[in-house]
């Protein structure tokens, strides 16, 4: 009996560490979780950019994927891509840069996986830079914006950004229009109350980008003009998203009757 005890607590103890550990490694490391989505873009000086402000912002946790070849449906469908890379800053580990990275497959997360628990942090904050990638009409990818929309928004106290394409020398300005009327109407689509905020904030890259002399005419390479651009196209959406936060009210804050809204949202805080 007393060897049947002592068995007994020991088993008891090591459930109980492994319990412990399991909580441990889903536990946040930040109180505000930013999640970025990129395509072949991101594999650029834009990715090591806007990777390296998210992580700069106080008490922010940071996830990113970069999916090379990756489009609007990938987020709905969980693809592969055959150059991928994921940094999480939980992990303590630096951000790779973009031009050393190896290439390896990376399986694209839905958004089940990819947005935590209700209650796990203050607020998250999505930013999906999808839309590059265009097979056909661009008006056929309306529905896969919006269903991704859809279920980043089923998640309580989640801000969504999309961050459009940059201007790129092989798109027309005329196709440019069309894919973001796209992606206007599929931000539409998902917004079932008009007086509500939008479902997901659109930040227009060509705005803030201007493609290099050199390059492929799609990609913002590895060459100084590229670099250049890359960076610049970055703090520019930085600087949007910033605005974003800034200006945006929480949901459950409810202002009195003729009461300014003069306080910064209390999931926002600055760069270090």
């Amino acid at each position: 009996m007393l060897a049947f005890r002592r068995v007994l607590t020991l088993g008891i103890a090591l459930a109980s560490l492994l319990v412990t550990r399991e909580e441990a490694q889903a536990a946040p490391c930040g109180r505000v979780r930013f999640v970025a989505v990129y395509d072949s873009h991101g594999l650029t000086a834009f990715g090591d950019r806007l990777d390296g402000w998210l992580l700069a912002q106080k008490e922010a946790e940071v996830e990113s994927y970069t999916l090379g070849g990756a489009s609007t449906e990938w987020l709905i469908t969980a693809k592969v891509s055959l150059r991928g890379y994921h940094y999480h800053s939980c992990d303590k580990a630096p951000i790779l840069a973009r031009a050393r990275l190896p290439e390896r497959k990376l399986r694209a997360p839905a958004i089940d996986e990819l947005l935590a628990p209700p209650g796990t942090y203050e607020k998250q904050v999505v930013l999906v830079g999808l839309g590059s990638n265009m097979p056909g009409e661009p008006s056929l990818q309306a529905g896969n914006v919006e269903q991704t929309i859809r279920r980043i928004k089923s998640h309580p106290n989640t801000v969504c950004v999309w961050i459009g394409p940059p201007s790129m020398r092989k798109w027309s300005p005329a196709f440019g229009d069309k894919v973001y009327a796209m992606l206007r109407a599929g931000i539409k689509a998902a917004e079932d109350d008009p007086k509500a905020p939008p479902a997901c904030h659109l930040v227009d890259s060509r705005k803030l980008s201007s493609y290099p002399d050199g390059g492929d005419g799609w990609h913002y390479g590895f060459f100084p003009a590229g670099i250049e651009a890359a960076t610049k196209w970055a703090d520019g959406v930085t600087g949007e998203v910033e605005k974003i936060l800034r200006t945006g009210t929480p949901a459950q804050a409810t202002l009195a009757k003729n009461e300014g809204n003069t306080q910064h949202p209390p999931f926002w805080t600055k760069s270090r």
